[in-house]
């Protein structure tokens, strides 16, 4: 092999190396395509009424920090973060007690009604969201739950409720038999093997449940704005009306009380995020 041939070898570029550059540029657009929002919104949050108004995409040339002060006091911050904080910690929390514990029951029971409930829950899954919408709406009113913090946290328990059983029935199912076995044979009651042998294993459902119902009652708007109608027990998803008005709209101010409301929920999401992946498949393939 000559000496022109064996530097033609060493520039040619292989189809896998080709490839990959493809894939790297498509994967750091993709990733820019899903970052502007953020940008355009950290931008405005911290621009003048003239800035976002005239040049909502440039970078500031001064930042306005008054924006989050102002935002906190017209939303009423510290009251609308409590019920949000309620409502969201409060479902979310009886969520994975009582769905951990019921679908327990269904898996250990000998009794097959008991344990075909599991398909009643799963075929909650199959109806879609805005079906149920109307009948949950009219019963919240016949249960005279409407514009109450327990009501609108009871509808979020019943929708929440099917893909719990879904992820914790398939983390259950891989717990072994020898375990539970065990725990009868050393005298061990229904309630204190849950608690001492299958809650410890579910670390991983628990986080995934966590997380996702967090995120989806955290950022609810449409149940929030059929069951709560005073001001006392707003959320911060129904608050960002206050920026609004027929005249103008405050952009700089609601992108700056959105910041503010996203982050509890990042602390929460890094905080537990190692876990949703793997919570997700696992309890899809064993389920």
């Amino acid at each position: 092999m000559d000496n022109k041939q064996i530097a033609e070898k060493k520039h040619s570029i292989s189809p896998v190396k080709v490839r990959r550059t493809i894939s790297e540029i498509l994967m750091i657009l993709f990733t820019c395509v899903f970052l502007f929002p953020f940008y355009v919104m950290i931008v405005l949050a911290v621009k003048t009424p003239s800035q976002a108004l005239m040049n909502p995409l440039s970078f500031p040339t001064s930042f306005e920090l008054s924006n989050f002060i102002n935002a906190w006091q017209m939303t009423n911050f510290p009251r609308t973060f409590f019920n949000t904080f309620v409502i969201t910690a409060t479902s979310v929390i009886l969520i994975v007690l009582v769905t951990g514990m019921g679908t327990f029951v269904m898996h250990r029971t000998k009794n097959r009604l008991v344990r075909n409930l599991y398909y009643f829950f799963i075929a909650g899954l199959m109806i879609p969201f805005y079906l149920s919408l109307s009948p949950s709406v009219k019963l919240m009113k016949n249960l005279s739950l409407m514009d109450s913090i327990p009501g609108i946290c009871i509808s979020y328990i019943g929708r929440n409720i099917p893909f719990a059983v879904f992820l914790f029935m398939g983390f259950i199912r891989s717990v072994p038999n020898d375990l539970a076995e065990s725990a009868v044979i050393d005298g061990c009651s229904p309630f204190k093997m849950y608690w001492k042998i299958y809650f410890p294993l579910l670390k991983h459902v628990v986080s995934t449940l966590i997380i996702l119902d967090t995120m989806s009652i955290w950022n609810d708007f449409l149940y929030p704005l059929l069951i709560l109608q005073t001001k006392k027990h707003q959320t911060l998803t129904l608050v960002q009306y206050v920026f609004r008005s027929e005249a103008s709209t405050q952009w700089n101010l609601i992108f700056a009380s959105y910041l503010l409301s996203m982050l509890p929920l990042l602390i929460t999401y890094f905080a537990l995020q190692k876990n949703i992946v793997e919570g997700i498949a696992a309890g899809a393939v064993k389920g």
